[in-house]
């Protein structure tokens, strides 16, 4: 597979801005509690954990030994990030959208 670097140096960029805005959204959310921070917090998360998958794509790092790991890691925090959804969503419709 032909691997355009320019692109995925693009891609990396990306990810790393998208990370800085997350963190930048939970610090500003002012609570822990609330729906704004964990939602950035959890994304922020996200957003730095594809940062070792481009650098594998890109040659820098070599994830083939660990790779069936990964794919568990992202299973279960996928299952996780439905769960919260869910759990925030019914905590809203519940308390009648407020």
């Amino acid at each position: 597979m032909a691997v355009y670097p320019p692109a995925e140096t693009a891609i990396l960029g990306g990810v790393l801005i998208a990370f800085v805005l997350f963190v930048r959204m939970a610090i500003r959310a002012g609570t822990v509690r609330s729906f704004q921070f964990q939602l950035s917090a959890f994304l922020a998360v996200w957003a730095i954990s594809e940062v070792p998958r481009y650098l594998d794509s890109m040659g820098i790092l070599d994830l083939t030994p660990i790779s069936e790991y990964g794919l568990a890691i992202h299973t279960v925090s996928m299952v996780m990030f439905a769960a919260f959804i869910t759990f925030r969503f019914s905590k809203f419709v519940l308390r009648g959208g407020r």
